[in-house]
């Protein structure tokens, strides 16, 4: 489909009464687009993992082992707090903008999880001390709760309930959706919701993920274009290079123990270089513009 078609059908979506029920049921029933497939899954899995490695390799193991883990932005599947479940963490939480989860997903997502980590050639096999049990027919939230996670949304009224208790938040590919004036808010909400060296970690695609062509195609478009016909209520991308990331990051309080930015490319670079970049990131540098992925660790100091 036409990239310009699609954000105009979220556009549409967006103002219609009952919108957004379509939109989600599009989604599971038709698309298939947040079905939690294996691959889904797998690859939920392997930041989990990386998450895990940082805190270990740079002295914050202990930040897990009897601390509690907050997962922003949750999703669709709860891939992550199964896997720390899995290795030993007793206390998390779920926070979401809105209610995305239900009986089908986690049952899926459990399925799928548990077929990953029980195949026996799975190379992280020796870190598990447990496995979720079968759900079998108990309300899925309760479930959840069985396993010591709390399932937050709208998470408005989540923070008071985890302000300053908090060892690790994780936010997985969620940042690059969140219009830049509510992410200061949410990075503020996160500081407080930490205690005292205290870690926020984030994988963040900063690749062009809607508008059509290549992985800088969006790099065109002036503000008030993308804002007026691009950004919907359904979907949005806030366009932010890394260093804004890493502005936010600071301003809110944190400081900066981790902060990789995976590079363009040589065919990248030519790539970018056939594009027009639109006033509004001429501030950046070639290297900035071309930047393709980000994973941080923010630390509470």
């Amino acid at each position: 489909m036409n990239w310009r078609l699609k954000v105009a059908g979220f556009k549409a979506l967006s103002a219609l009464p009952g919108g957004k029920a379509f939109y989600r049921f599009a989604q599971k029933q038709i698309t298939g687009s947040i079905r939690p497939t294996q691959a889904r899954v797998n690859q939920k899995i392997e930041v989990g993992i990386r998450y895990f490695n940082w805190l270990r390799e740079h002295g914050y193991r202990e930040n897990l082992d009897g601390g509690i883990h907050l997962d922003f932005g949750a999703g669709w599947h709860p891939t992550i707090p199964l896997l720390f479940y899995s290795f030993g963490i007793d206390r998390q939480f779920l926070f979401d903008i809105s209610p995305l989860l239900d009986s089908e997903l986690v049952q899926q997502t459990l399925a799928a999880f548990l077929s990953i980590v029980g195949e026996p050639r799975w190379p992280h096999r020796e870190r598990l001390r447990r496995l979720p049990p079968p759900i079998r027919n108990r309300p899925w939230n309760d479930y959840l709760r069985e396993l010591g996670i709390e399932y937050c949304a709208p998470y408005g009224p989540g923070w008071p309930t985890v302000a300053e208790n908090v060892s690790v938040v994780s936010s997985t590919q969620v940042l690059l959706y969140i219009p830049k004036p509510i992410l200061e808010d949410c990075f503020a909400q996160i500081y407080t919701a930490l205690g005292s060296g205290g870690v926020f970690l984030a994988t963040v695609d900063l690749r062009n993920l809607v508008a059509g062509g290549h992985n800088y195609n969006h790099l065109r478009y002036p503000n008030e274009v993308w804002d007026r016909w691009v950004n919907s209520p359904l979907m949005s991308y806030n366009r932010m290079r890394a260093a804004e990331y890493s502005e936010l990051l600071q301003e809110a309080g944190f400081s900066l123990a981790g902060f990789d930015v995976e590079p363009a490319t040589p065919e990248d670079f030519i790539t970018l270089d056939k594009i027009p970049v639109a006033p509004c990131f001429q501030r950046y540098s070639r290297e900035e513009l071309g930047a393709k992925h980000l994973f941080f660790a923010a630390r509470k100091p």
